[in-house]
């Protein structure tokens, strides 16, 4: 799935079955950590296992239209996860209120991809269905293709519930029904989870020569959170397996400074992926610098609560 850009709007050109992210903001004072109302702290974050609060993932591919020789595509392979820990591994998911699942006393198959690999209540990540954003249009947002995805839900897993329109006008969605071996079709109990607990920890990204069709360069990439900031963060002591191998622990937050309480979003340990990549790709004798990056925000159209994006210069 694809998508290409025609004056503001990003659209598609394959088929994956929102209304551009609106919401309110409300900014407090915070020094640094995990905030999550707060524009101050090296990470910011709108997730709190007490607040169930939808998110907004925003995408930019700032490569320029047609007939720019620096142009790539941006293909990008969302990975979702359980976004909170209930401080005990027991395979009983719960919030502060009630059990939210017991995985216990499910029948294997039931949560193929986010339990049974590990028996782990969380650090199982399933990818979603990648999408493209082309850079071409005619024109394109002043050279930006433009993504916005939104829904009521806590983590839009579900095609029908998200708002489409504005820069997202056929509904692109984060759609684990069908990943790639070896994760297993996503069952309907594993995707009403996620939608309501879930999040994107990282990202696979791909830089794509619009021409050829050839990946020019590729990565992971996730926000930037210093999990060595023992105020904010506390070790899991849970480990995730990573798709490419290799393992990383997981640290849950233990400190919001709006609250003053913990908020229990999960993280991955510092340093797993980076938040910002760079790389060069010479095209008719010229060489053009990249960037990507992702950031966190705090949320609403002023602010979303994260940016992937592709720029050069």
């Amino acid at each position: 799935m694809s998508l290409t850009a025609c004056g503001s709007d990003a659209m598609e050109d394959v088929n994956q079955p929102n209304n551009p992210s609106t919401a309110s903001n409300t900014n407090s004072g915070g020094n640094g950590g995990m905030t999550t109302f707060s524009h101050a702290g090296e990470y910011q974050s709108f997730w709190d296992i007490t607040q169930h609060w939808e998110m907004f993932y925003h995408y930019r591919n700032h490569t320029g239209d047609w007939g720019n020789p620096a142009m790539l595509n941006f293909r990008v392979t969302p990975y979702v996860g359980l976004a909170y820990y209930d401080i005990d591994n027991d395979g009983e998911y719960k919030d502060p209120f009630n059990t939210v699942v017991d995985f216990n006393i499910q029948p294997p198959g039931t949560y193929p991809n986010i339990f049974d690999p590990t028996k782990n209540e969380i650090g199982n990540f399933v990818p979603a269905r990648p999408f493209t954003l082309t850079g071409a249009g005619i024109p394109s947002y002043w050279g930006t293709v433009r993504l916005e995805v939104f829904s009521a839900d806590h983590c839009h897993l579900i095609g029908a519930n998200v708002f489409a329109g504005g820069t997202n006008p056929n509904g692109v969605f984060f759609d684990i029904a069908a990943p790639p071996a070896p994760y297993q079709p996503s069952t309907p109990q594993e995707q009403s989870l996620l939608s309501k607990f879930g999040k994107v920890f990282f990202y696979r990204w791909e830089a794509v020569n619009p021409a050829t069709m050839a990946v020019v360069r590729s990565g992971y990439i996730m926000p930037e959170c210093d999990t060595n900031m023992a105020t904010y963060w506390k070790d899991t002591t849970v480990t995730a397996n990573l798709p490419v191998g290799g393992v990383a622990n997981l640290y849950y937050n233990i400190l919001s400074n709006d609250t003053g309480n913990p908020s229990y979003e999960v993280v991955l340990e510092h340093g797993t992926y980076p938040s910002e990549d760079t790389f060069s790709y010479t095209v008719g004798g010229q060489t053009y610098n990249y960037t990507v990056s992702l950031q966190t925000f705090l949320g609403g159209t002023g602010n979303p609560v994260s940016e992937l994006k592709l720029t050069y210069n």
